[in-house]
């Protein structure tokens, strides 16, 4: 006779629905990762726009003889460097995700899929991004 254990997988592996769930869910994550690549890319260019416009304020400010504080600058390196660290947390909870679907399915752990290569080249470009906001004192 079947243990109930047995007869369950079994059932799973016949039922085509749970092989279409599981491909719902990781496809979700794709969209969900790939919706933090697009804010992401919002935020360092806010915050290159950010450092740029403060840095001409400032200039503009230091000839007519009215400079203030340059917090711009600091806002445009924390909008960077922020939302880097943001897309790493999500890829590393994207990562966990994957791997725990792939764990609870008896199969190997996901080859790097497309979404986690577009964000780990989006993490480069914000580490890149801050380090020449970093370097450019206005």
């Amino acid at each position: 006779e079947m243990s109930n254990e047995s007869r369950e997988n079994a059932e799973q592996s016949a039922d085509p629905r749970v092989d279409l769930a599981v491909l719902r869910s990781e496809l979700a994550w794709d969209r969900t990762l790939l919706a933090w690549v697009r804010t992401v890319i919002g935020l360092i260019g806010a915050g290159v726009g950010f450092d740029k416009l403060a840095q001409y304020l400032h200039q503009a400010r230091l000839e007519a003889g009215t400079a203030i504080v340059r917090n711009g600058h600091l806002v445009g390196l924390t909008l960077t460097g922020v939302s880097t660290v943001m897309l790493m947390i999500a890829c590393l909870q994207y990562w966990q995700s994957r791997r725990e679907l792939a764990r609870i399915k008896g199969s190997r752990p996901p080859r790097i899929p497309p979404a986690m290569l577009a964000s780990i080249l989006v993490i480069v470009l914000g580490c890149a991004v801050f380090v020449v906001l970093l370097g450019d004192k206005p």
